[in-house]
């Protein structure tokens, strides 16, 4: 049994904006969770948030490729191995702004295909709400995200 996700979303935004938004390390703490992401091929980093039975709350992470502000790919391996898979983020500039995609493959076995129906209904929000309100907090003249804080419960 294998499964990916697959979300697409068009925001009013120059990519450059929405680039900083999906790369920023503040931001993405404010839109998934605290992280040590830097955007260099090679860096390995984490996500880490509350624990819950069976998830000792740690994402471990590898940047396998950058190409700003078009293309941001890295593996993702959490729930002790069971889920081992890859996030894939597009941008591409359209007449309304950006268009995102964001695609997280690889997801096998029956308990990561159960944990995927989980992290696609987060990600629709993610996708749909709290990356635009960071976009908003990414300043149009200087590129800086001005951080307030987490935009969803489980960041914080």
């Amino acid at each position: 049994m294998t499964r990916d996700l697959e979300f697409e979303e068009t925001y009013p935004f120059p990519p450059e904006r929405v680039w900083r938004a999906i790369t920023d390390s503040a931001a993405i703490a404010d839109w998934l969770m605290p992280n040590d992401f830097q955007p260099v091929v090679g860096h390995r980093f984490r996500f880490v948030s509350k624990p819950m039975p069976g998830w000792d709350g740690i994402v471990h992470c590898e940047v396998l490729e950058v190409d700003p502000p078009r293309r941001l790919v890295y593996s993702w391996n959490s729930g002790n191995g069971s889920v081992n898979t890859t996030v894939r983020w597009t941008l591409e500039p359209v007449a309304s702004g950006t268009q995102l995609r964001l695609e997280q493959t690889g997801f096998r076995g029956a308990k990561a295909l159960m944990i995927s129906y989980f992290m696609g209904s987060g990600w629709k929000g993610i996708i749909r709400k709290h990356i635009l309100a960071a976009i908003g907090r990414v300043d149009a003249a200087t590129g800086v995200y001005t951080s307030a804080g987490p935009l969803h419960d489980h960041c914080k």
